[in-house]
């Protein structure tokens, strides 16, 4: 018996440290999405000569890039949910699907946004 409990505590230790390990990984992944439009925005303040907006036009790009795969991550997400009824149940819905459908179309917008600066800072730079 007292195998059994510490084999137990043993397992559930590993598993929980695990999927620490899990999140930790997924968060930074957002971190540095965050990180990337904190950079974005004080450049596009300090942004005069045209090498700089051009720069920042690349800087951008790569963060509408970096946004249109968040948003298509989270469209992947919601489908995923949607194929089980259980998520689709009035308790379980708005923490699932609605969560996701909201992430991935902000992410869209905001890279569409993004695209936009884009385009404008590569006007600014001719």
């Amino acid at each position: 018996m007292k195998t059994f409990l510490r084999n137990t505590l043993v397992v559930a230790s590993l598993v929980v440290g695990a999927n620490g390990l899990m999140a930790a990984q997924a968060s930074s992944d957002q971190s540095s999405l965050k990180q990337l439009v904190r950079e974005t925005k004080a450049l596009d303040v300090t942004a005069e000569t045209p090498d700089q907006h051009k720069a920042l036009a690349a800087e951008y790009r790569e963060l509408a890039q970096r946004q249109l795969a968040e948003s298509n991550s989270h469209a992947e997400q919601a489908a995923w949910y949607a194929r089980f009824p259980i998520y689709s149940s009035a308790k379980f819905r708005s923490s699932t699907i609605d969560h996701c459908l909201y992430f991935a179309g902000k992410y869209r917008s905001d890279a569409q946004r993004s695209e936009k600066m884009a385009a404008r800072h590569e006007a600014l730079a001719i």
